[in-house]
């Protein structure tokens, strides 16, 4: 009790240390006012409070975390996350670079008494020489001259200020009061830039950052809990409104959550000069709408069970402090009926103007119905009303100087075998839910994942096109495909550390073409961020209404079923995966170059074609049932074959921006087709320990074909490309692209496993297959229409 109450004394201490600060600057009432004015005032007319500067300088802003120590038991070490040589200009020294509203004022009853916050920030450009992680125990010039993530930058090009507009309506915080809150963020640009060598920097951009949006509901802050933000009234508290987040697009049409990343080659000024004109569009992801039953978490983290990311010498890694976030939210569709309000729709497409792109909405869940076992006749059983949605209830944030990290295990997978049990060849083991970071407890910052749901499925999709000014706008009419990527208990680790390309010795290299031939070479001296990637995710629940799965889907109308639609489903679905890799990732050359000496893809997946879960059919079987059971990903009436597949090795890989000519436009500046894509070129070498594997098995008897023990070095070029009404996908692979006897593809072991009375044998080796050498190209497009073709 003793701590909480000193906790609290510090809180509202640093509380009225900002108070008395803001009263310091040039604060006024809202008319003008001498002595005898000021005696009779009581604030009835609020307070406005203006900060201008023509630059303000910090020489360092750092944040400490403990975490559990490596070296000595039952200790605590402490790092430092920091920015140094951090300059804020403003970018019009005759404006007010923040400016602060405040009213007060009762309810009508007056038993409460609310706030009016409303706050214009004109930032101007954010700038920090430095991006570095230390321990808190090293000296200020070891911290000082610790390898840096690179140079920090933000900007607001377009001059416009962010807003926040907040009322209240029972003091600052409480679970009673419906308050609500508008927060315009709009036109950032966030640059990340890193050194290539003495004179030349090239940086990551986040162009046209937006975070605008109005929401009402319930903030308030708990002794568990910490601080909460929700749009619906806390249970028992008597509150009854209902609140909403609204996300809203720019006066460009680009979406209220706004996402899109660039690279600019060669930045002026050493890395300073940061500009969207001269970036090259890399990819554009955003949401906007309506989104409901959302909940919004912040509170710090104690990890006493150590069960976020494991232990060290007895130590919990993510240690004594650190933060931790949970949000949840659903998504309206169509069948909300919104009057005036845009439903929750989702874009991914390419980066800056002159792109296409794709738009997502009529977002529902993967349950057509609920409740069907399948055997149903009659007609108008009613469709599923619950909302799709993302759940997220834990996110956490730490610094940590641990050599490695743990994933929590996903039991479906490491129960998996390869080709059968009797071999006891499994696909993954719990070893491999293990991540290397380093061997001399270099401070990492981790971003742990755990239990993400992403229930969602579109089944409307329209293209849309970014033009030479900017504005996003659609050039199709909205139609009846759809496409479906739940997501199910998705657990992930991020682990990032600054550091310095070491060439061969780190695994550290760029892959370019080299005579018509892609080939690695070795890099040192560059700056590089060095980190740990894991991902895993569990393929479906037990009662079949959450699944992991990338799927197609037909929407068009259902005569049968009230011309609801067919709910035609056909991909991959119930995806077991584990992707693990351990690199660097730098910016050279104005690509992204990532280089994974350690790699690790292994999945278990079903290919599927059918009816979603709880659709009509659209003729009704003379025998059965007119309706799929709600737990039909749970069977395997739509399997047309399970796929395993492991593959272990090292990669090296480049993402080409997009980057056009003139002569790759149209006379109205669209882009001419296939030219608007995004390209990916490197190198897989396989690793010969590992047992690669790609086996397909029959779903009804499980007998098994596989290809064992793969080795060899494949090279690819793969583009992703979006026209104005269709999606293609080329491929490229070049098998043993330095024509040397090492590198020679092989497949060495063609295995069958027979199924004998249901049990799955032992292979029975037919024989095995080698490439030297050569070329395979694929092009694929998917055009979705209506009608018929």
């Amino acid at each position: 009790m003793t701590a909480k109450l000193n906790k609290q004394k510090k809180f509202l201490l640093n509380v009225l240390s900002c108070s008395i600060l803001f009263s310091m600057q040039n604060g006024y009432a809202m008319q003008a006012m001498n002595d005898r004015d000021m005696r009779a005032v009581d604030g009835q007319d609020g307070i406005i409070a203006d900060v201008s500067y023509g630059s303000v300088g910090f020489d360092q802003l750092y944040w400490d975390d403990k975490t559990g120590s490596s070296a000595t038991a039952n200790t605590q070490d402490s790092l430092r996350a920091s920015l140094t040589g951090v300059k804020i200009t403003t970018a019009n020294a005759n404006q007010s670079n923040v400016t602060v509203k405040m009213n007060a004022g009762s309810l009508a009853n007056g038993s409460k008494t609310g706030l009016d916050l409303d706050v214009a920030a004109n930032l101007g450009t954010v700038q920090a020489d430095k991006f570095t992680l230390c321990k808190t125990s090293d000296s200020i010039s070891t911290c000082t001259n610790a390898a840096s993530f690179g140079k920090l930058s933000i900007q607001n090009t377009a001059n416009t200020p962010i807003t926040m507009h907040m009322t209240t309506a029972d003091g600052l915080f409480s679970k009673t009061g419906f308050s609500s809150l508008d927060l315009g963020i709009k036109g950032l640009d966030i640059g990340l830039s890193q050194k290539q060598d003495s004179s030349t920097y090239n940086a990551l951009v986040m162009n046209d950052f937006n975070f605008n949006f109005g929401a009402k509901g319930y903030m308030y802050v708990d002794p568990t809990e910490g601080l909460v933000l929700r749009t619906n009234p806390v249970a028992g508290s008597g509150a009854t409104d209902i609140g909403y987040v609204d996300f809203k697009r720019d006066v460009n049409g680009k979406s209220g959550l706004n996402l899109e990343f660039m690279l600019q080659p060669n930045v002026a000024s050493n890395g300073t000069m940061i500009s969207a004109n001269s970036a090259k569009g890399v990819i554009r992801a955003g949401a906007n709408g309506r989104m409901i039953n959302g909940v919004l978490q912040l509170r710090g983290t104690q990890d006493t069970a150590s069960t976020i990311l494991g232990v060290t010498n007895g130590n919990s890694i993510a240690g004594d402090t650190g933060l931790a976030f949970r949000l949840n939210g659903e998504f309206t569709s169509d069948r909300d009926n919104l009057s005036g309000v845009e439903a929750t729709s989702l874009e991914l497409g390419g980066a800056g103007n002159q792109t296409y792109g794709l738009r997502f909405a009529n977002i529902t869940p993967l349950l057509t119905r609920k409740n069907i076992i399948g055997t149903e006749t009659t007609s108008g059983v009613a469709l599923n009303s619950d909302h799709a949605g993302l759940s997220m209830d834990g996110i956490y944030f730490n610094l940590v100087n641990a050599n490695q990290i743990t994933l929590p295990t996903n039991t479906a997978l490491t129960s998996t075998y390869l080709g059968n049990s009797v071999d006891a060849n499994k696909l993954v083991n719990t070893n491999d839910y293990i991540q290397t970071l380093s061997t001399n407890n270099t401070p990492y910052t981790v971003l742990a994942i755990r239990g993400m749901n992403f229930s969602a499925l579109s089944r409307r999709g329209q293209f849309i096109y970014t033009d030479a000014n900017g504005v996003v706008s659609p050039v199709s009419t909205t139609t009846k495909w759809g496409l479906g990527l739940p997501i199910y208990n998705l657990n992930a680790n991020f682990a990032f550390s600054p550091r310095l390309s070491n060439g061969s010795a780190s695994g550290d290299y760029l892959v370019a073409y080299n005579n018509g031939v892609i080939q690695k070479t070795a890099i040192s001296g560059s700056e590089r961020i060095g980190f740990s990637g894991s991902i895993s995710t569990q393929g479906v629940s037990s009662d079949g209404s959450k699944s992991t799965s990338i799927i197609l889907i037909d929407g068009g109308a259902n005569a049968n079923d009230n011309n609801n639609p067919t709910d035609y489903y056909v991909g991959l679905r119930n995806i077991d995966m584990l992707l693990n890799g351990t690199g660097s990732m730098g910016f050279e050359n104005g690509r992204i170059n990532v280089s994974m000496p350690k790699l690790l893809m292994a999945m278990s997946a079903q290919l599927a074609a059918g009816y979603l879960p709880g659709a009509k059919y659209k003729t009704c079987p003379s025998s059965s049932g007119c309706y799929a059971s709600s737990d039909s990903f749970t069977k395997n009436y739509d399997v047309l074959a399970a796929i395993k597949l492991r593959l272990a090795g090292q990669a090296n890989f480049s993402i080409i921006p997009l980057s056009l000519t003139a002569s790759d436009y149209n006379s109205d500046g669209t882009p001419k087709e296939d030219k608007n894509a995004l390209n990916f070129i490197g190198l897989l070498e396989l690793d010969k320990t590992q047992n690669n594997s790609i086996q397909l098995v029959d779903p009804i008897d499980g007998s098994t074909m596989g290809l064992d023990n793969i080795v060899g070095t494949v090279a690819f070029d793969n583009k992703i490309v979006v026209n104005s009404n269709n999606v293609g996908f080329n491929l490229g692979f070049n098998f043993n692209p330095n024509k040397t006897a090492a590198e020679v593809f092989r497949v060495k072991n063609i295995d069958f496993y027979p199924s004998v009375n249901g049990t799955v044998g032992s292979a029975q080796r037919l024989g095995e297959l080698a490439i030297t050498g050569g070329r395979l190209t694929s092009e694929m497009k998917i055009t979705p229409r209506d009608g018929v073709f």
